[in-house]
């Protein structure tokens, strides 16, 4: 995938990225909104960049055209087939977790990326469904997603690196054209 925007650059991640990737990743409070292990040295960094690179196909970084840098990544999931709810079976869906980089947080760059990328799924893709979602402590994300028009899925508790719990919140977005899609009302239980 390869999608431009205005002011951005989605493509698959490259080795080469790795220096702009370090300098937002370690950010203990990306980490934590992320649900990951602290990144404590330049070599947990390094690893954990690789395994993204080499273990997650669809790893993308989020490029500001006019520098050529690297503020952010997405990671693009198939919706695993155990959690799919009755009213989604049989359709395509897709899972999506993304982060900006704090120092480009505010701008609007993380809606710009997601409507780019929300389109070519659904246009491009033909995915019916995508889930995305956010700790009920990242406020930005809720209201990013909601922006967006995504709608209250489900909720989890998550298990945190650190040993602690917290409430998980998924989200959906329809696409629109797909005709059989369930459309009814998801709530909260």
């Amino acid at each position: 995938m390869y999608l431009e925007t205005e002011r951005l650059i989605l493509r698959r991640m490259t080795a080469e990225d790795f220096e702009d990737f370090y300098e937002y990743a370690p950010d203990p409070e990306r980490c934590r909104m992320m649900g990951t292990y602290p990144l404590h040295s330049r070599k947990e960094a390094l690893e954990a960049f690789q395994w993204l690179l080499f273990n997650e196909k669809r790893f993308y970084a989020i490029v500001l055209r006019e520098e050529n840098k690297v503020i952010g990544d997405i990671e693009v999931q198939n919706y695993p087939e155990e959690a799919v709810r009755p009213e989604l079976a049989g359709k395509t869906g897709r899972v999506l977790s993304f982060c900006v980089s704090r120092a480009y947080q505010r701008r609007g760059y993380a809606a710009e990326a997601l409507r780019a990328l929300i389109g070519y799924l659904f246009e491009s893709r033909g995915v019916d469904y995508i889930v995305s979602g956010y700790f009920d402590f990242n406020g930005p994300s809720a209201a990013l997603h909601r922006k967006l028009g995504f709608r209250f899925f489900a909720v989890s508790d998550v298990p945190l690196p650190d040993g602690t719990h917290t409430r998980g919140t998924e989200t959906v977005l329809f696409n629109p054209s797909a005709p059989e899609v369930y459309r009814g009302e998801v709530s909260e239980k």
